[in-house]
C-alpha cells in the first residue's frame, strides 16, 4: 500500500443489489458499515451484470482500500451436480468467463485476452472452513443468465465450473488491477435452466442470508486467509 493511501477498511464487501446483503445488516449499520470482531468491514452494492460491477468495485476499492474484497450473491449451479442444494454456499476458487457462441465454437476468445483468474487460494480455503454446507468450486461468469437446458447442461463439462453468476469475473479483475485478495461467496438459489428464475425466487433470500452468515461466522472465527494489514 502507497504510503499515501489511506485505509478505511479492512474487509469490503460487495453485491450486485443491497437485497443481497440483508444478512450482513444485523452486523453493521444500515449503511452496511461496521465493525464484526475488531475488522472494519464495509458492503457495497455494485450493479447487476459486469459492466456495472467491474467499475463500481474499482471505484470501491479506491475509496476504502481495503485489505480484500468478497463477493456476496447467489448463484445457480449447473444441472448433474446432484451435490448441491438450496442454500448451499459456494465459494470461488476460479472465475472463468463463459461464452455460449465459444463454446460451440461459433465465435473465438482473442488470444491475448484473460479469460479466467484465480481466486485467493488462502481466502477460499477460510471461508470453506467456516462450517457447514461450504463447497469451493470454479464458477462461470457469463454475459447474461443461461435458460436454454440442453445448453445449460453441457456447462461443466466443457469448462469445469460448477456454477454461474454474472459480477464476479468483472470483480476479480478490479481486484487484481488493485492487488487485492479476491473470492465469491454465493448461496445456491437455483438449478441454471429454464427453471432457474422460478427457483430464483423461491430460494434467493434464504440463499444470500446463508451466504451472509458464512461470511459473518469466516470473520468470528478469526478470518483466516485475510493478509495482514
Amino acid at each position: 500500500m502507497h504510503a499515501e493511501t489511506k485505509r478505511s477498511c479492512d474487509l469490503l464487501i460487495v453485491a450486485a443489489h443491497a437485497p443481497d446483503m440483508a444478512g450482513l445488516r444485523s452486523h453493521l449499520s444500515d449503511q452496511l458499515i461496521g465493525e464484526i470482531r475488531g475488522l472494519s468491514v464495509r458492503g457495497k452494492a455494485v450493479g447487476l451484470g459486469m459492466a456495472a460491477a467491474g467499475a463500481a468495485t474499482a471505484r470501491g476499492i479506491l475509496a476504502v482500500s481495503p485489505r480484500a474484497v468478497l463477493l456476496l450473491g447467489s448463484c445457480g449451479v449447473y444441472p448433474n451436480l446432484p451435490q448441491y442444494r438450496p442454500h448451499d454456499v459456494l465459494v470461488s476458487s476460479r472465475v472463468q468467463l463463459v461464452s455460449h457462441a465459444v463454446n460451440a465454437k461459433k465465435s473465438a476468445f482473442p488470444g491475448p485476452m484473460q479469460t479466467a483468474l484465480e481466486c485467493n487460494p488462502l481466502l477460499a480455503a477460510g471461508l470453506a472452513s467456516s462450517g457447514g454446507r461450504v463447497f469451493v468450486a470454479p464458477l462461470a461468469c457469463t454475459l447474461a443468465k443461461t435458460v436454454d437446458d440442453p445448453m445449460a447442461a453441457t456447462i461443466h463439462p466443457v469448462t469445469g465450473c460448477e456454477a454461474e453468476n454474472l459480477e464476479a469475473f468483472a470483480v476479480a479483475t478490479a481486484c487484481k488491477a488493485a492487488d487485492l485478495p479476491f473470492a465469491a461467496v454465493l448461496g445456491v438459489s437455483n438449478i441454471v435452466g429454464s427453471t432457474g428464475e422460478h427457483d430464483w425466487r423461491q430460494f434467493h433470500r434464504a440463499a444470500v442470508s446463508a451466504a451472509a452468515e458464512a461470511i459473518v461466522t469466516w470473520i468470528q472465527r478469526g478470518a483466516q486467509g485475510l493478509p495482514h494489514g
